[in-house]
């Protein structure tokens, strides 16, 4: 009887490992793709965190660039005033001219 029952426990043994095996391994691979996942999702909060200092740096740089192009702008509008100035000058000098010569 105890052969019998050695048997039966032997038997469920084989049939537990038989189905816990299987599982097991499904379990490794879930922690294989796990692991792998953390990774992606930790090197995407890195490039988005760079991504995020080049959109600030980008910011800064482009108003700085900004306002020394509105500089540029202004002194460019003052010498074209000056040199509109200039020529409405050299006109009326040159019809005070030909009036008295």
């Amino acid at each position: 009887m105890v052969s019998l029952v050695d048997g039966v426990l032997l038997a469920a043994l084989v049939g537990t490992t038989a189905c816990v095996l299987p599982l097991y391994l499904k379990l490794k691979r879930l922690d294989r793709a796990q692991a792998e996942y953390g990774r992606a999702v930790a090197a995407s909060g890195h490039a988005l965190a760079s991504a995020g200092d080049a959109v600030r740096n980008f910011t800064g740089e482009g108003r700085a660039v900004l306002e020394a192009l509105s500089a540029k702008i202004e002194e460019a509008r003052a010498t074209l005033d000056a040199l509109e100035a200039a020529r409405r000058d050299a006109v009326k000098q040159a019809a005070r001219d030909a009036a008295a010569g």
